[in-house]
């Protein structure tokens, strides 16, 4: 049988079912010459809800305004225009490095600091220890004025 006998197969080749529509960059359908970096607003839409800055791919912004657009963004996450991470990845703390495993594996043993016990020399032992008794202020200035 060939190719022209079965009519219900769609042809080989192509793309296949499913072929998506080409993106425009946005800037260049503006005809943006330069992203401001102050313009927050438009800027969040190319941050993922983690903070990320969007690849091409997936915003369709060209190569040359996908550069400006990055390094507008890192402009204004420098001088707080921006988070850097958003609110609920700051509130849970460091989610990357969450590991189910972690709560089975034993925690490392912390080595404790060994004290060593003194050893007395001779003459340490020899000399008993001397404690110098030191009479309160007030009654040595009343001997001093009675003498």
């Amino acid at each position: 049988m060939s190719i022209q006998e079965r009519p219900n197969r769609p042809a080989r080749g192509g793309r296949g079912r499913y072929t998506p529509k080409r993106k425009i960059c946005s800037f260049c359908a503006e005809k943006v010459s330069r992203i401001d970096y102050k313009d927050s607003a438009k800027l969040a839409r190319y941050i993922s809800d983690r903070g990320k800055i969007e690849p091409r791919r997936r915003t369709g912004t060209c190569a040359r305004h996908q550069r400006a657009l990055a390094n507008a963004i890192k402009r204004a996450r420098f001088i707080a225009l921006m988070p850097f991470v958003s609110e609920h990845v700051r509130r849970q703390g460091n989610v990357a490095t969450f590991s189910p495993m972690r709560e089975l594996r034993p925690e490392p043993k912390v080595a404790e600091p060994k004290v060593e016990p003194k050893i007395e020399t001779k003459a340490e032992a020899a000399v008993p220890e001397v404690k110098a008794e030191v009479a309160p202020a007030a009654e040595t200035s009343e001997s001093a004025e009675s003498a």
